[in-house]
């Protein structure tokens, strides 16, 4: 039988977290792993490794197909730990060779409750691939997603994976999604993201009429934890039976997730509306949309009949039912997280005519993760929303090259690049930028990845080990703009200043194209660079 291939081989995506080989430099490691860049993409790049998944079918209920998975390295000889994941629905008939079965709970809603590890160990070469192959059987209905992580003691990872939706009559590769979804109750205990307060998306709604809906839009997070969803599009619509549906009022969730929206209750027929509620992942500010539609994802309330004169319907707590979506919605709120924290009423404060920020995201997405110079948007792949400084980060690309006019900085050696490692002033600019304004919003100075991994970001000082020192390392200037702003002072940073204030300031009056430079407007600007200040850069090895 011929193999069919369902999936395509992921690279590392998001920031890389290798370390230096034994007996190896740090830039020795760097430069074993040969760039394969991207023209236009800010953030596409492979460490040593690539995990590719195939399937050789895609069973139906009760059925099995074979798994294949490969890890390629360009390194001489990689010792890798590999961790292959199955969702609920899916159960190991044949693991493996080598990879041991470990089955637990999972609060990531796509999971659906469970996941099934197999977890070992396996050598691949640059000459060599490392190959495994096992059999798995479909045992519940629904999407599901087979990823293998494959990483190192020296700490490069990468992450491969594989979509199917199961059926008992015909199952499909990848995961299909409606243009219109539903929704279902969701917890009545929520709670609302960090950030700052809430600051509408766009202008106050007005809506007036004889009947109201209300009620309030959520979503559960990669944690487990039910969250509302301000800033989301609300829409009412008339369900018409005989003809094209008709938009009564439209409207944003406020603070609390809730909307209250007002409409002409009247009918054709002269009797009251028959109304459902959609909730969609967009406003006039920015959207998370399809990749391949360029569609936002939106959600339909069951709809209410006949709605009498004066009443106010309550379309209670919902979220959506698909939990292939929920991260969807997750990826929207920490957009949302961003504008509540970013001064003005575009992304770019001194704009008159905003930019929409552009997320692409498929729960079947292999297509990240960077930022696209050339289409204004950011890509991310599937799991990525599990990351919320992941999703930032990004979209930290896309505010720098908002505000610099689309003159986005030339940035060297940079593909690929390392938080701890040096890559170049302009790499390290422009990355350390793009973390840092994570940082700041979420007030967690930890970058964390999907797949687990994290690094301290402000701890490292002078003498830390695995860490390069000076302003082409990303992770300084990360660690020296938290430090400029933050109030949990360590020994040698004793500075504290708003984030949305002078150093905001400096970076929307000018194009820096380096920290050096940006220092030195921060200098024109009239802003603090004294002892105290050039103390905070020093504890972070960047001497002025």
């Amino acid at each position: 039988m011929q193999r069919r291939r369902i999936a395509l081989p992921a690279a590392l995506c998001g920031l890389l977290l290798a370390l230096p080989a034994p007996g190896a430099s740090a830039a020795d490691q760097a430069a074993a792993c040969a760039p394969l860049t991207v023209a236009g993409h800010i953030d596409e790049r492979p460490g040593c490794l690539t995990v590719s998944v195939w399937l050789s079918d895609t069973p139906l209920l009760g059925g099995q197909a074979t798994v294949d998975i490969e890890v390629r390295t360009l390194a001489e000889r990689s010792d890798v730990r590999l961790d292959v994941r199955l969702p609920a629905g899916l159960e190991w008939v044949q693991t493996p060779a080598n990879l041991h079965v470990a089955t637990g709970a999972s609060l990531v809603p796509a999971d659906r409750g469970k996941v099934t590890r197999a977890e070992g160990h396996g050598r691949a070469a640059k000459r060599g691939p490392l190959r495994l192959s096992g059999t798995v059987r479909a045992v519940g209905e629904g999407a599901a997603a087979i990823s293998a992580t494959a990483s190192t003691e020296t700490g490069d990872a990468a992450t491969g994976s594989a979509f199917l939706t199961v059926g008992t009559r015909r199952s499909t590769s990848g995961i299909p999604v409606a243009d219109v979804s539903a929704t279902a109750s969701a917890p009545a205990a929520t709670a609302a993201f960090s950030g700052r307060p809430h600051k509408p998306a766009g202008p106050a709604t007005t809506s007036a009429g004889t009947a109201c809906a209300t009620g309030t839009w959520g979503y559960v997070d990669h944690t487990g934890v039910a969250r509302i969803s301000p800033n989301a599009q609300v829409q009412v619509w008339d369900d018409d039976t005989t003809g094209q549906d008709d938009l009564l009022v439209s409207g944003l969730t406020d603070g609390n997730g809730r909307y209250q929206l007002c409409f002409n209750n009247t009918d054709e027929d002269g009797s009251g509306a028959d109304a459902y509620v959609r909730f969609a992942t967009e406003n006039v500010s920015w959207i998370v949309r399809n990749g391949r539609s360029r569609k936002s994802y939106k959600f339909d309330s069951p709809v209410r009949g006949n709605i009498a004169a004066g009443a106010t319907v309550d379309f209670g707590r919902v979220q959506p039912a698909d939990t292939q979506l929920m991260r969807g919605v997750e990826a929207f709120d920490a957009v949302n997280a961003a504008w509540n924290w970013t001064p003005g009423t575009c992304w770019d404060a001194r704009d008159t005519t905003c930019r929409r920020g552009l997320v692409n995201w498929a729960p079947d997405s292999t297509d990240g993760t960077y930022y696209s110079l050339q289409d204004n948007a950011v890509h991310l792949a599937a799991a990525d929303p599990d990351s919320t400084i992941l999703v930032l980060h990004e979209f930290g690309h896309a505010m720098m090259d908002d505000v610099y006019e689309d003159a986005f900085p030339t940035a060297p050696n940079c593909s690929p690049h390392y938080i701890h490692l040096a890559s170049s002033a302009g790499c390290a600019w422009t990355e350390g930028f793009a973390t840092w304004y994570g940082v700041a919003i979420l007030g967690d100075p930890t970058f964390r990845w999907p797949d687990g991994r994290t690094r301290d970001l402000e701890g490292p000082t002078w003498g830390t080990p695995d860490w390069q020192n000076g302003d082409t390392v990303e992770g300084r200037i990360v660690g020296s703009m938290t430090d400029l702003y933050d109030t949990a002072n360590e020994s040698g940073d004793t500075c504290s200043e708003d984030p949305a204030g002078p150093m905001w300031n400096t970076f929307l009056d000018h194009k820096s194209a380096t920290f050096s430079q940006y220092w030195q407007h921060r200098t024109a600007d009239g802003f603090p660079v004294g002892a105290t200040q050039l103390a905070c850069l020093y504890h972070n090895t960047i001497d002025y």
